[in-house]
């Protein structure tokens, strides 16, 4: 099953707003979105908790590696993350379906299964290397240049207008958005086609990995006024003192790696030989006396040249896989002696509480039965209270209703409970939320394993969910199950709770754990994630000629909203960019 998204077919902004998932409400925030000058100043009160009003974007200054160059600036939707992420796969499926030569093969940045290694490799061995960086290639994407690459793949003139503001802020592209990758790839395409084309002409080769183009051959190479004059006439110029053009004998690097080898990439001497000096001090001296040595006393400071060094020895290991496991091995033995390990402190922050509500349900696969837990977290349960609310209401102050209406008075908006139209309504509702979905699933026939089971999908997404919980209040609601010992849920939390608090990990300054019977309308929605989920795996593919069925549309209408479904024993993790399939 493959869906195109055409966004062509969208003419109206309320189908926009089913598409991107959103209310107009939360539109109007987006579009008259104007950066502050000055950050909001937050007064902290201890052992007092308190909220904040939640920005739309949060804007991120992060220093340059060359800090005389300043920082760049990194725009982050705290409110409509998960949006921007369904949104940027929705984008790269339309352009791969409808744009000519999208994703182009020497573009590496930005795409799954793609990295800078991957981009090195392509220039290995090379006699000769140009390299040169696009100046500022976010920013010089403009909306009207967005907004004219809809219009050209058909795209009605004032979506194209609507959707181009959305992905822009004060009219420019800005790193930090999802979808911002995705649409750079998109405009680049005509750079990437002719650059590629002009560099076949001197038998060289030519790739490009977000803004470093990089050409290279054992010949004569496309001159620097020929790139420069492509950037140019595709609305780029190259950034000044940054293009490098080197010959064999000399360093050739790529995306930060050497390759002077002809068969692999490789990291650059330097910066190998840098970590092995640290390592043989810290194993002679010990980490304490070495960082002395170093004149670093403060033990945060010294915390994060730990975790410094730390990835440094992952992406030695990553990139260097013949001294991967000695290099690993040296390390975890030096952590061990000294008593050390990475550790990133929680960042202080001041937001409003989540809300993780867990329900579980069983299905059947090949015969088996499946248990499966859900969690949807949101820092917005009012308004999730409130819509569910409204659609629950709406059914049972129908007089034509169809349905069992006493149900729904007794459980509240339970989808096996629900009509066929219930269930469309309210996912329509869904799909609009502010909320994220996990759900895990297990093999589970055997009734004497169940409270072990549940126990273990618990376990198997709660340590994450506190880690994105961060806050000053995480407050979790699981459905009342009398197979599951509610003293054993409770411990687990708290033993997850305090291995992250013990490791210095990122965590909630506090859990409260509750439980709930239905009706309850914060429980409606894990029970409809698992539900469409469920009828979603189990269902059947179209006929040939026949439209898809109801259950797999009424989950790709949900799919943004499932951020990680986990098959257990394997541990196989199915997202966006990896989707699971139905079971049939």
């Amino acid at each position: 099953m493959a869906y195109t998204y055409n966004f062509s077919d969208i003419r109206t902004r309320e189908a926009l707003l089913a598409v991107l998932g959103i209310d107009e409400t939360m539109l109007d925030l987006v579009l008259s979105f104007q950066p502050p000058i000055d950050p909001p100043t937050v007064t902290i009160i201890p052992d007092v908790i308190s909220t904040l009003q939640i920005p739309v974007f949060l804007r991120h200054r992060v220093p340059k590696k060359n800090r005389a160059r300043g920082f760049r600036t990194v725009w982050e939707p705290i409110l409509l993350k998960s949006t921007y992420k369904g949104l940027s796969r929705k984008l790269d499926v339309f352009f791969r379906h409808h744009l000519a030569g999208y994703p182009h093969e020497s573009a590496y940045g930005y795409r799954p299964g793609r990295n800078i290694r991957e981009n090195a490799q392509v220039h290995v061995g090379s006699a000769r290397i140009l390299s040169l960086d696009i100046a500022d290639f976010f920013p010089s994407i403009s909306k009207e240049r967005i907004e004219q690459l809809f219009l050209g793949m058909g795209m009605n003139a004032a979506i194209s207008d609507l959707l181009s503001r959305f992905l822009t802020i004060e009219g420019t592209l800005t790193l930090g958005f999802p979808t911002s990758p995705v649409l750079s790839n998109a405009i680049s395409l005509p750079i990437d086609l002719e650059l590629s084309s002009v560099a076949r002409q001197f038998d060289a080769r030519y790739s490009r990995y977000a803004d470093d183009i990089t050409v290279s051959g054992n010949g004569d190479l496309p001159s620097l006024e020929a790139v420069e004059d492509c950037l140019c006439r595709h609305g780029f110029q190259l950034a000044p003192g940054k293009t490098r053009f080197s010959k064999r004998g000399q360093s050739h690097y790529v995306t930060g790696l050497s390759v002077s080898d002809p068969v692999q990439p490789h990291v650059p001497r330097d910066r190998k030989r840098a970590l092995r000096q640290q390592l043989y001090y810290m194993t002679k001296f010990g980490v304490d006396d070495h960082f002395r040595r170093l004149g670093i006393n403060d033990p945060k400071v010294a915390q994060q040249a730990i975790n410094s060094i730390d990835g440094m020895v992952k992406f030695v290991a990553h990139h260097e896989p013949r001294i991967a496991a000695p290099l690993k091995s040296l390390w975890n033995e030096i952590l061990r002696v000294n008593g050390e390990k990475p550790s990133f402190t929680p960042k202080r922050q001041d937001r409003k509480p989540f809300y993780i509500f867990v329900d579980e349900a069983e299905f059947e696969r090949a015969g088996t039965k499946v248990l499966a837990l859900a969690m949807s977290v949101s820092q917005h349960e009012e308004q999730i209270f409130q819509e569910t609310n409204e659609v629950l209401e709406a059914e049972l102050g129908d007089f034509w209703a169809a349905g069992d209406i006493n149900a729904l008075r007794k459980k509240g908006l339970h989808f096996a409970d629900a009509t066929p139209d219930l269930r469309q309504s309210y996912v329509k509702r869904l799909a609009a939320l502010p909320f994220e979905g996990y759900v895990a699933f297990h093999p589970c026939d055997d009734p004497c394993n169940y409270q072990s089971t549940y126990l273990r999908l618990l376990g198997s997404m709660i340590s994450r969910r506190l880690i994105a919980a961060e806050s000053q209040l995480v407050v979790i609601c699981f459905e009342e199950n009398s197979k599951v010992s509610q003293k054993s849920i409770k411990e687990l939390v708290q033993f997850a709770h305090d291995e992250l608090k013990r490791v210095n990990n990122r965590h909630p300054i506090s859990c409260v754990v509750q439980f709930v019977s239905k009706p309850n309308l914060g429980i409606s929605v894990p029970d409809f994630l698992l539900g469409v989920l469920g009828k979603y795996l189990q269902s059947k593919p179209a006929n040939a000629g026949r439209p898809e069925p109801r259950d797999r549309l009424m989950f790709d209408r949900l799919r943004d909203k499932y951020r990680l479904i986990l098959e257990l024993p394997s541990w196989t993790e199915y997202t966006r960019r990896h989707p699971i399939e139905p079971w049939q």
